[in-house]
Order: C-alpha cells, then structure tokens, then sequence
C-alpha cells in the first residue's frame, strides 16, 4: 500500500463541492495523449517536437557514423536542449483551463476542479526520444523547480513508451530521503483526439492526487491505479491481455494502489509542511552535463540478450571510463562462471557492480551456489580484498541505473553503495 505523508492534515479530503484546487505546476513532456494524426500516424506536435527534435540533431551532427563526432554532438544536445527548457514560458492559459476542454469525465469531474497553475511545455514528442541527451537536461529542469518550490506538486504529461525507464526512477531515487513535494505523471494509450480515450480519465486522476499527502519521490497514474517509480513496467502497448487485472502497466511487487482507495482513505495533503532540502544534499550538485555523463559511465548488460561474452569483456567491463556495470541476471540474480569471473575481476578494480535479476518480479539471493551475491554480499573470489558485489534485492534494472548514478555523483565506493541500495529498498517496502 502506497502511504500518505506524515505531514499531512487529518482525515480524508473534503467532498468535490468543496474542494479548493491545489496550486502545482505542469509540465508538457511528451506522449500520445496530446498527439495529432499526420498520414496516419501519431506524432508529437508543439513546443519541441519530433520534427523540431530532429531538426536539432540533424543540425549539432548527431547523425554520424563518426564515434567521436557524435559523442560530441549528443554532448552539444544536453546543452542546447537544457537552454531551451530554461528558456521555456508557461503557456497563456492556466493548466486547468488548459486540459479542462478534454480532461473531464462523464460524471462531470474536470481537472480544473482539483488542480491550478502554470503550463509549460518543456517537450511535445514522442518519448521514444528521451535517452541520455534529453533526459539528463529535462530531468534537471525538474530538480531545479522543485528545489525552489519544494511545497508544490510536480505533475506532468509523458509518453508510456518510457514512462518506466526515463524521468520517474532518476526523480524517485534523488529525493527519496527528502520531504519534497512529489513529482505525479500521467498519459494515455490513446490521444484525447480519439474517441474512447483514456486520457481524460487519468488526467482527472492526476489532478485528484494532489489532494493526497503522497510521499516524496515519482509516481505514474493510469487507468484506475497509482504506481510508484520504484515498482512498475510496461507490459502491453495493446492492452489485449490483463496481467492481475492490470494492463498496459504493471507493478510487479503489488506496491500499486487503486486511485479510488487512496482518495477515499488517504490523508488530506498539506503542502505547506513539506520542508527545502539542505544545500548538503546531492540534488544540489545535479547538472545537465553531469547526469548526462554519469548515465554514460553506466553499462548495463542483460544476459537474456546471450550477447557473446568476449565483446562484453572487450568493451565496457574493462574501459576505465566504465563506473558502473549492472547485470541483469538469471533467476535470484544467477550467472556463469566467465561472467562471474569478468565480473569480479571488474570489482576488484573498484567499480560498482550491482546484481539484478532480469526476470518481471526481480530478487536477489544467495540461494544457488551460482548467485552472484552472498550473505555478505561478497563472493568467496573477493573475501578478505575489501571489495563487494551489491545487491539490488528486488529492484529492477531501471532502478538500479537511477540509484548508480546517484552514487557515481555521491563518490560512493562499493560498501557505501549498499548502504545506498539497502536504505531506498526499505524506503519503497522492497526489504
């Protein structure tokens, strides 16, 4: 079950009639629920879209066999695109007056009704699009609101494309250990062009949670449910099969909670006891350029793809650039004996390696004589060197990106990473 926040005012919010709309601020990233049809095809459209995206890139020379020259032109990205989220401005309309004309449902509940403030359309494509050059900046952008406005809600319009692998696990992981207002996102399978779609719903539905006490960190809204960043995947673009009743998105751990439970039982939010973080902490020390390269220095190779083990130990496991290697492993985070050897060779070396099991509803343990990790999450190869293998316990790949890159900026060393892991894993009742 999802808590409510601890500072928030007693009992349950008021009835509809009364309610006053919270003040947040919206951010425009992406996604089909505000797409258009050109050809027959959905694509972005407005501020930053998929074609001036690409006009952008095609400009800097991302579009280049060169290695060196693109890895200098995605890095002239991060800055470019940084400037231009900065240089963003709120749209004339207020959010509410913004999204009402669709975002209403058939009992007459519009987003106007819950949420009011500034709509700013940081990004209109396709999410697709969101890897390491525009994540980094745009995540960024996200830091560096709420640390001035640490009491109001971050809510926000992405694509499901990467919905789970993207923004909600970089914001959940920095702010975890917070009293920050949350970040709150939402989109749609289908535009709220077209009939029968299910974005006003679940944009009614972001709106409506602002009225809860959440928790610091990220969560994703849609179709009924409230997924926290730290447990939920993409399961079925189609929406064709249900998974324990869900579709489309799945919490694997069950830490999702139906939105109608939370807004009949939640506590009522109180913003305004949300307190600003110290200037010690790491958000402070975020920048474009700097996640960017962080994100970069973390390789992580999913052994369901049978990639051919001596690429992997040519490239990125033995390239001093390398900060980071997380495996995704074979059932309680299994592997072979040469990639055990690779890898322990690479622990040794000091990087952080962070075992994950690839499979939906990952673990970690020491339960096969095969685990990467044991009780004292070291292998009997590194007793008594001081180096350690860490454990992700029962967070996915994506999350375990996220808190490596935290540590990387951190300055963690392996054990301290643990600590890292343990103290965030407990945090989402992931321990």
């Amino acid at each position: 079950m999802i808590e409510t926040f601890t500072g928030g005012g007693p009992g349950r919010p008021e009835s509809n009639e009364a309610i006053k709309p919270t003040d947040v601020t919206f951010y425009k990233l992406g996604g089909t629920w505000d797409m258009v049809f050109r050809d027959g095809q959905k694509i972005g459209t407005g501020n930053l879209d998929d074609d001036a995206l690409k006009a952008i890139q095609s400009k800097l020379g991302v579009f280049t066999t060169n290695p060196k020259e693109r890895s200098i032109a995605r890095r002239k990205l991060v800055r470019e695109l940084y400037k231009r989220f900065q240089q963003t401005a709120p749209e004339k309309l207020d959010v509410g007056e913004h999204l009402s004309s669709w975002a209403k449902t058939k009992d007459n509940k519009e987003f106007k009704d819950f949420a009011h403030g500034p709509f700013i359309p940081l990004f209109s494509g396709d999410s697709s699009h969101l890897d390491s050059p525009v994540t980094a900046p745009m995540f960024c952008t996200l830091v560096e609101k709420i640390i001035r406005e640490p009491d109001r809600p971050i809510l926000g319009g992405q694509g499901t494309d990467t919905a789970d692998i993207a923004l909600l696990g970089l914001f959940d992981v920095f702010t975890f250990d917070t009293q920050l207002a949350p970040l709150i996102l939402a989109g749609a399978n289908r535009s709220h062009l077209e009939p029968e779609s299910d974005a006003p719903g679940n944009f009614v539905d972001l709106a409506r949670l602002t009225h809860i006490d959440l928790p610091p960190g990220a969560y994703w809204v849609f179709q009924g449910n409230l997924h926290k960043a730290s447990d939920f995947v993409k399961i079925d673009p189609t929406e064709t099969r249900k998974v324990e009743e869900q579709m489309t998105f799945h919490s694997p751990h069950r830490t999702n909670e139906r939105i109608e439970n939370l807004l009949e039982h939640g506590r009522q939010a109180n913003w305004a006891a949300r307190e600003p973080i110290g200037t010690d902490h790491v958000l402070f020390k975020v920048t474009p350029e700097v996640i960017y390269d962080i994100l970069g220095s973390i390789f992580t190779d999913d052994l369901g793809n049978q990639n051919d083990i001596p690429g992997f130990v040519m490239g990125p496991i033995h390239d001093s650039r390398t900060k980071a290697i997380i495996v995704a492993a074979h059932s309680l985070g299994n592997v072979g004996n040469e990639t055990r050897f690779d890898l322990v060779t690479a622990a040794k070396e000091g990087k952080l390696i962070i075992d994950v099991s690839r499979t939906l509803v990952s673990d970690t343990s020491e339960e096969y004589a095969a685990s990467l990790v044991s009780s004292n999450r070291s292998p009997s190869e590194l007793q008594g060197t001081g180096k350690m293998i860490i454990s992700a316990y029962k967070l996915n790949k994506t999350l375990a990106r996220a808190l490596a890159t935290r540590a990387i900026l951190e300055g963690r060393d392996q054990l301290q990473t643990q600590e890292l892991f343990t103290n965030y894993a407990r945090s989402r009742k992931l321990l």
